[in-house]
């Protein structure tokens, strides 16, 4: 049943940097969309996050949240350790969910909220991989619908930089961190990846250094193209894509407003007419680019259209691009590249 142009009333429970940076700027320009409580344990952080974006409801027990009736959608931020069992309670309460990548170590534990979700009777079931939404990668996704690459043989993607509370993904001593560059980078591109191929992937190879702090991944997919991988945690921010096909070759900056490049097989992207074409067309997507990074640019607006599609899923009953079931395959392949890594070999992705 449809709610007209009554607002979705939302939840958020945790407060930290995610919350704080990333979703919570961006609920501010979700049409019909209303947080009216945040929840978290640390009260400095609740008071400071909740003052902030002018939330007066400030709870320190998640469950006042769960247990107000006006509440209709809840956006679940924790540590890994208390993701699943929150999120659970969510459903329980009878409310749509809004989670977070999949921060857990098995796949059975994952099935389990899918279970008790599929148990739900119409509620809205969305993962946070926001990468999806992301104004240039949907740009990729309609030029491969439409066929103008040709047959794709090959695609890499590098994805880096630290984590953004300045802590090391592998800090000992931290029983709330999932450590591992891949569960933390890596689920964000293989989301990505079968986003834009629509193809499951087959069997992967992984390596690391010494810490795995920078992994490459090598996989197949069952459509026959190869992906090749980077993540790596180091100071410099990255996160590209580059799709090789038959007929062109296709690259997406997503930390650039003008990071759409298309270049035909028979150009050399260092010769002049292309360097002169590339120049034109970054000061004709300029002002457009200079207005979305007022807004926080390209990669915070990604989160908003998540968001927007989520609250419309649930104004009107439908069901959305993503949901725990796409977050169930990037998970899956993490896993299988994990399982790599500590066998030295290729595993299959089952």
């Amino acid at each position: 049943m449809g709610k007209g142009n009554s607002p979705v009333k939302l939840g958020i429970i945790g407060c930290g940097w995610v919350t704080e940076t990333l979703h919570l700027p961006a609920l501010r320009r979700v049409k019909h969309a209303n947080v009216v409580a945040v929840a978290d344990g640390d009260p400095e952080r609740l008071k400071r996050v909740g003052d902030l974006f002018q939330v007066q409801r400030q709870h320190a027990d998640p469950r006042a949240i769960l247990d107000d009736p006006a509440i209709e959608a809840v956006g679940v931020w924790l540590p890994a350790d208390r993701q699943v069992e929150v999120a659970q309670a969510v459903l329980a309460a009878g409310k749509h969910l809004f989670i977070d990548k999949p921060l857990v170590f098995n796949l059975k534990v994952w099935d389990e909220l899918m279970a008790q979700a599929a148990r739900a009777n119409r509620l809205i079931m969305v993962v946070g991989l926001p990468r999806r939404w992301h104004r240039l990668i949907g740009r990729a996704r309609e030029v491969l619908r439409q066929g103008s690459l040709g047959k794709i043989e090959l695609i890499r993607t590098v994805l880096t930089g630290r984590n953004p509370e300045r802590r090391s993904f592998h800090e000992e001593g931290d029983r709330h961190a999932v450590k591992g560059i891949l569960y933390q980078f890596g689920v964000h591109h293989f989301d990505v990846l079968h986003a834009l191929l629509r193809s499951e992937v087959d069997d992967i190879l992984a390596s690391s250094n010494a810490d795995e702090s920078t992994v490459i991944v090598t996989a197949r997919f069952a459509n026959g193209v190869l992906a090749s991988s980077t993540f790596s945690e180091g100071e410099s921010r990255n996160d590209e894509i580059e799709i090789y096909g038959q007929t062109g070759r296709l690259k997406v900056s997503c930390y650039r407003f003008d990071g759409f490049e298309y270049f035909p097989p028979e150009v050399h992207p260092g010769d002049m007419k292309t360097r002169l074409q590339l120049a034109a067309q970054t000061l004709k997507e300029l002002p457009q680019g200079l207005v979305r990074m007022r807004q926080g640019g390209d990669f915070i607006d990604s989160y908003r259209v998540g968001w927007q599609h989520c609250v419309d899923a649930i104004r009107h009953d439908t069901r959305p691009d993503c949901t725990l079931e796409e977050g169930r395959r990037a998970l899956q392949v993490v896993l299988a590249a994990k399982e790599s890594l500590a066998l030295g070999r290729p595993v299959n992705v089952e």
